[in-house]
């Protein structure tokens, strides 16, 4: 049994050990690096984005819109960095909303028609903070 631990020992430290040691850590440091940025990315980016799309569906649902919805979209804004709904309505093709929380359980909905901000709640019914 010494034998062996002897051999084992002199496998592990000659050059060719030792290579396969900065090897090993070389990988298992490569692994850690990569499994500590996908977490990174799951709780910063992926979960702040479910949460934000179930409170912009919640707030749709409550004010009775998710029936109007025609398609909507979660996006990334760099510039603010939080993520805005865009939103368009069946009852208003024309017209794009964004739809993003202004605080912890407040929203503001902004319209736009053709690239320029509506104002006007006649031309944008949809025009809210909440």
């Amino acid at each position: 049994m010494e034998s062996g631990n002897t051999i084992f020992l002199l496998l592990l430290l000659g050059s060719d050990g030792m290579k396969r040691i900065y090897v090993w850590i070389t990988i298992v440091m490569i692994l850690g690096v990569g499994i500590i940025g996908a977490s990174a990315y799951k709780s910063f980016y992926y979960d702040e984005k479910q949460e934000v799309t179930q409170a912009i569906d919640h707030y749709l649902k409550q004010q009775d819109y998710m029936t109007y919805v025609k398609n909507k979209e979660i996006r990334y804004d760099t510039s603010t960095g939080e993520f805005i709904a865009q939103v368009v309505f069946q009852d208003e093709p024309e017209n794009e909303y964004e739809i993003y929380r202004s605080g912890s359980h407040r929203f503001k909905v902004t319209g736009f028609k053709d690239g320029e901000q509506i104002t006007n709640k006649q031309e944008g019914r949809y025009i809210s903070e909440y």
